[in-house]
């Protein structure tokens, strides 16, 4: 179980770093960061963080994860179709397979805690 859900905890741990720094490396504007995207951030990652045995004793907690991976994975297949106009396909290509390899790890892990 451990070895299912360590690329989740590692992937979850990684975005919410990623917004982070994103959020403090960018430059400053006029229009600051909305503090509803790192909630929404956070609520999507929580789940993939805490302990095995968390899930055992409280369902809710369990959907609570399955509802944040299908989030994550509506959230891939959109930006997945948003940035292909945007982008070289090269770098779409390249954003799209690691996107998909996240949601992945995230979907492998909620199966996990479900089958436990």
């Amino acid at each position: 179980m451990a070895l299912l859900r360590a690329p989740a905890a590692v992937v979850s741990a990684a975005f919410v770093i990623g917004a982070a720094a994103g959020a403090i490396a960018r430059p400053f504007s006029s229009v600051p960061p909305s503090p509803v995207t790192y909630l929404l951030t956070l609520l999507i990652c929580v789940p993939f963080l805490l302990p095995t045995a968390w899930y055992r004793r409280h369902r809710v907690l369990w959907v609570w994860m399955a509802s944040a991976a299908a989030l994550a994975t509506m959230r891939a297949v959109f930006m997945a179709g948003f940035l292909l106009p945007h982008q070289l396909p090269g770098e779409w290509l390249l954003k799209t397979a690691m996107d998909l390899l996240a949601v992945s790890a995230l979907c492998v892990a909620t199966v996990a805690i479900k089958r436990s």
